[in-house]
C-alpha cells in the first residue's frame, strides 16, 4: 500500500512538472474586505497548476505595510485528474482609514504574465463586526483597548517632531536639539534611540529621554522626548534631518466569529467553545515601524569680522574667567602653578587657554587642560628666572557672545609677586700635590682628563662560566615567551571581536544568558510575578539577537519561524520559544493566573532552550 501511495504521488509530481504555462492561474483573495485601524489583513497569493513560482515582491500598497508569511503548496488528485497549487502568504497591515483597492498583481512566469483582478478593502476606525457576529462570555474578556482606535488616520496617532534651540545659528555655537515620539492610545514597545544622518552638523550622544503626558492640538500623547546638543561645522544653508525612529507596534488579529449550534446554550458548552486558552501570541503581533521627523531648515552664520580682536582663538558662548596663582612668594628658578577657569554656557571644545600679555622674565610650560559639564580648567606652571620679575603680566580671554552677537574681551590685572634671590650653591677647590698634577697633565695629552678610583675589585667570576649555563636564565626566556605569547593572541582575539561583531555577539549570548538566568531564579524565590516575566522576555529575547546576530527589536513571531527553518531548528524547541514569548505576552494583561508551578515550567524551559541552542552548531 505504501508503495502505491509513493508511486501516486510521485507520478502526480511529475505531470505537475509537465504543465504548461497556459495551464498556470493566478487568484488573490483576502480573509475579509472590511478591517479596523489597528488590526492585520491577510492577503494570499494563489498560484494554480504549478508549485515553482517564487514569492512576488509586493511594493507598498496605499495605505497599507506588507509583509511576507510564507508559502503554502498543495497537490490532490480528483476522479484521476491531478490538481497542484502554492500560496504565498501576507499580512497587511492598514496605515489609515478609506477605502483602497489592493492590486491587480501581475506575475511574470515561463513567458508569460498572470495578471490578478483589483480586491476592494475599507479600513475603518473601529472593530469590523457584523450585526449576525455574537461574541461568547470568553471573547468579550479578551477585548482590548489595542483594537479601539478613533483617529482617521494612523500617522497622527504616532509620529516624530524634530526642534532646534535655534533656526539661525554660528558657526560652532552649540544649540540644543530636541525629538518628541507622540504616541495616542497604540501599543508600542521596542523603541529605539533616533538616529540623523548628517554631514554638516555634529551631534552628540542623546541622553536618556524623558517620558510625560502633553497635549498637542487639543489632544492627549504619551510622549517620549529625546535631547542632546549639536553644532554645525560648515557655514550655509542646511536642512537638518529627518529624524529616524524605529520601533515595534503592536496589533491584534483578526478572529473569525464562531457560529453557535442551537445545542450549545448551556454555559460549559459556549465556555469551552470558545478558546479561552488559545495562543496569546497568535492572537497579537508585533510589526516593524519606522518613523520619520519632517526636514528642519537651518540657517548657519560665519563669525563676523567686523570688532574681532587680536589672539581671537574661536570660542563661542557667554563664559567668565577667573584667575589665581600660587604660591606668591617664590625663589628664582622654582615653579609657580597658575589656575585658570573658564566657565558658563556654549561650546566648551572651542576653548583654547587664555593667554599671558607678556612672557618676559619667566620660563612658562605648556597647560593641563581638565574639562567639566559648565567649565573648563587650565593649570600652567610659570618659572620666574630672576628676582626681578614683580608681577606675573595681565591676561587676556577673548569669546564671541552669541547672545549680544558681539566680540567681547575678558582681561584679569597682573598677579603681583615676590621673587627672591636663588641661594648660591658653594664649591670647594682643592689643590692637588705638584706630582699629582703632573700626571694628570700626561694623562690629558693621551686624551683622558678623569681617573676613576675603584676601592675594591668586586666579585670574583669563574673563568668560562656562562649566563646561559645557569638554570635562571632559561626560565626567565621560557617565561617572557609565554608572556608574548599571551599578549599575542589577547590582541588577536580583541581584534576578532572589535573585527567581527557577529562573533563577539555569538560569545556575549551565553554569559548574558546566564546572568538572566540567575535574576530569574532570584526573583522566582521572592514570587516577583511581573518582574519575573520581564526578565524573562528580555532574556530570551537578547540572547537570540546575540546568538544569531540579529537586533533585539526585531524578534517577533515571524523572525523566530523563518530562524527556526533556515538554521533547522527543533519543532518541540521553536514551541517552547514561542510558548515563552506567548506566556510573557499574556501576563502583561493578566499576571495572576500563573501558578508557581507555572512560572517554574517557564523557567526550565528557558534553560532547556539556551542549553540546546549552546549545543548546536547553527
Amino acid at each position: 500500500m505504501k508503495r502505491i501511495l509513493s508511486f501516486s504521488l510521485l507520478f502526480a509530481l511529475f505531470l505537475t512538472s509537465l504543465t504548461n504555462a497556459s495551464d498556470i492561474q493566478l487568484e488573490v483573495t483576502v480573509d475579509r474586505n472590511k478591517v479596523a485601524l489597528g488590526e492585520a489583513l491577510q492577503l494570499n497569493l494563489t498560484f494554480q497548476g504549478t508549485q515553482n513560482i517564487s514569492a512576488p515582491s509586493i511594493e507598498k500598497q496605499d495605505g497599507f505595510e506588507a509583509h511576507y508569511l510564507g508559502p503554502s503548496t498543495m497537490v490532490s488528485i480528483v476522479n484521476g485528474v491531478v490538481t497542484s497549487s502554492i500560496t504565498h502568504v501576507y499580512t497587511l497591515v492598514p496605515l489609515k482609514t478609506g477605502t483602497f483597492t489592493i492590486g491587480p498583481f501581475s506575475v511574470k512566469t515561463q513567458g508569460k504574465t498572470l495578471t490578478s483582478k483589483a480586491i476592494t478593502i475599507e479600513v475603518v476606525s473601529a472593530p469590523s463586526g457584523g450585526e449576525d457576529q455574537q461574541l461568547t462570555p470568553g471573547q468579550a474578556l479578551q477585548e482590548s483597548p489595542l483594537l479601539k482606535i478613533d483617529a482617521e488616520e494612523l500617522k497622527d496617532r504616532i509620529f516624530l517632531i524634530l526642534s532646534a534651540g535655534k533656526r539661525k545659528v554660528y558657526l560652532n555655537e552649540i544649540m540644543p536639539l530636541t525629538i518628541k515620539l507622540y504616541v495616542n492610545r497604540l501599543g508600542v514597545r521596542d523603541i529605539q534611540f533616533p538616529e540623523i544622518e548628517t554631514n554638516d552638523f555634529s551631534i552628540e550622544k542623546f541622553r536618556q529621554p524623558k517620558q510625560y503626558r502633553e497635549e498637542f492640538g487639543g489632544v492627549l500623547y504619551d510622549v517620549i522626548e529625546f535631547t542632546t546638543d549639536m553644532f554645525a561645522i560648515k557655514p550655509g544653508e542646511f536642512s537638518l534631518g529627518p529624524a529616524k525612529l524605529k520601533c515595534n507596534l503592536v496589533v491584534r488579529r483578526q478572529r473569525q466569529a464562531q457560529r453557535r449550534s442551537p445545542f450549545d446554550d448551556d454555559f460549559f458548552s459556549g465556555f469551552f467553545n470558545d478558546d479561552v486558552f488559545s495562543d496569546f501570541f497568535g492572537r497579537y503581533e508585533a510589526y516593524p515601524l519606522e518613523l520619520k521627523s519632517t526636514e528642519l531648515p537651518i540657517t548657519v552664520l560665519p563669525l563676523p569680522l567686523e570688532g574681532k580682536p587680536e589672539g581671537f582663538d574661536g570660542a563661542l558662548g557667554n563664559f567668565q574667567l577667573n584667575v589665581s596663582a600660587t604660591p606668591l612668594e617664590v625663589k628664582a628658578g622654582d615653579p609657580i602653578t597658575l589656575k585658570m577657569t573658564v566657565n558658563g554656557e556654549g561650546n566648551f571644545d572651542s576653548i583654547k587657554a587664555p593667554k599671558l600679555q607678556s612672557r618676559d622674565g619667566f620660563k612658562v610650560y605648556d597647560p593641563q587642560v581638565k574639562q567639566n559639564e559648565s567649565e573648563k580648567i587650565f593649570e600652567q606652571v610659570l618659572i620666574p628666572e630672576s628676582e626681578k620679575v614683580m608681577h606675573i603680566p595681565q591676561i587676556n580671554f577673548s569669546f564671541f557672545n552669541t547672545k549680544t552677537e558681539q566680540y567681547e574681551v575678558l582681561t584679569h590685572n597682573p598677579i603681583p609677586i615676590r621673587v627672591s634671590k636663588a641661594e648660591e650653591v658653594q664649591v670647594k677647590l682643592i689643590e692637588l700635590p705638584l706630582g699629582l698634577q703632573i700626571k694628570l697633565a700626561q694623562k690629558e695629552e693621551l686624551g683622558r682628563d678623569i681617573i676613576y678610583l675603584k676601592s675594591s675589585p668586586g666579585r670574583f667570576k669563574k673563568i668560562g662560566r656562562y649566563l646561559y649555563q645557569s638554570l635562571g636564565f632559561w626560565c626567565l626566556q621560557i617565561f617572557s615567551f609565554i608572556i608574548f605569547l599571551s599578549i599575542f593572541l589577547f590582541n588577536v582575539r580583541q581584534q576578532k571581536l572589535t573585527a567581527d561583531r557577529r562573533y563577539a555577539r555569538r560569545l556575549e549570548a551565553p554569559a548574558k544568558a546566564r546572568k538572566g538566568i540567575k535574576q530569574i531564579e532570584k526573583l522566582l524565590r521572592e514570587g516577583k510575578t511581573e518582574a519575573f516575566f520581564d526578565t524573562v522576555f528580555t532574556t530570551i529575547r537578547e540572547y537570540l539577537a546575540s546568538r544569531f546576530h540579529l537586533p533585539a527589536g526585531g524578534i517577533t513571531a515571524i523572525t523566530i519561524e523563518e530562524l527556526a527553518k533556515e538554521k533547522s531548528i527543533a519543532s518541540e524547541v521553536l514551541d517552547k520559544i514561542k510558548m515563552i514569548f506567548a506566556d510573557c505576552d499574556m501576563a502583561r494583561y493578566a499576571p495572576s493566573q500563573f501558578s508557581p508551578k507555572h512560572l517554574g515550567d517557564i523557567f526550565q524551559g528557558l534553560k532547556e532552550i539556551i542549553d540546546y541552542l549552546e549545543k548546536q552548531k547553527i
